[in-house]
């Protein structure tokens, strides 16, 4: 266990902001002796798992995760039932949409398309973000059970990305129960700046949130008009979307 456990020390240390890492970078954000992160990175490497760049001494995430992550994402029967709302929400509202699931303390977008707009909110397929400033990943966060959210919570370091960000797990509750009661998550400017979400779960057929979707664009554009339209096609989509699953 504590092999598999430094291995995915290792693997968590990439990010799309940082996917080239050198042995050095590796040894200080996963706090494991040098040695140890040179011999377990080099084994990953021999099996495609992580690739070297011997001319810059640096690491990236191998093919070998890139064929297992397609497989994982082609075989996901929520990304193939979802996508068609997705399109008409697309083509309805011309925002960014995106469709997220639970990653740890995070939410990871696994689905989604960009706006028609050259302003826009950028989508990126396989992005990880903060599960407590987002409405893609409150929505998922206030649908979860007590005791699994309240696991999530206390794991949450929270980081103030612009003025609106919620930095506390109380603060953080009570919008929760807000969101529960009336069914939808509202991000405005919490993660970036001029950037306004709106977003809503999908259930299972066990009534268990599974995923969310959410629509995003720029504030100038979201005006309060425009979001209650959007709040009731979001609604209706991911009803949809929730009773194919329940089927």
């Amino acid at each position: 266990m504590q092999g598999i456990e430094r291995i995915i020390k290792i693997l968590d240390s990439f990010s799309l902001d940082e996917p080239e890492l050198t042995l050095k970078e590796l040894t200080n954000k996963t706090g494991l002796p040098k040695p140890t992160v040179y011999r377990i990175a080099e084994a990953l490497n021999k099996v495609n798992i992580l690739s070297k760049d011997d001319n810059v001494s640096k690491y990236r995430i191998g093919v070998k995760l890139f064929e297992l992550g397609s497989l994982y994402l082609e075989t996901l029967e929520l990304r193939k039932l979802a996508f068609p709302e997705i399109e008409k929400l697309s083509k309805y509202t011309e925002e960014s949409i995106h469709m997220g699931v639970l990653d740890g303390n995070e939410v990871t977008s696994i689905e989604g398309l960009g706006s028609t707009h050259n302003l826009q909110a950028k989508l990126w397929i396989g992005k990880r973000s903060p599960i407590y400033c987002t409405s893609i990943g409150k929505a998922i966060l206030a649908f979860l059970p007590e005791k699994e959210q309240e696991e999530i919570l206390t794991t949450i370091e929270f980081k103030r990305y612009t003025k609106n960000t919620i930095t506390d797990k109380k603060n953080l509750k009570k919008e929760l129960e807000s969101i529960r009661r009336q069914g939808f998550a509202l991000d405005n400017e919490e993660h970036d700046e001029g950037i306004m979400c709106v977003g809503a779960p999908i259930f299972n057929n066990k009534g268990e949130v599974v995923a969310s979707i959410s629509i995003s664009g720029p504030k100038i554009r979201m005006k309060e008009q425009e979001l209650e339209k959007y709040k009731k096609l979001l609604m209706d989509s991911v009803k949809r979307i929730s009773d194919k699953l329940g089927k």
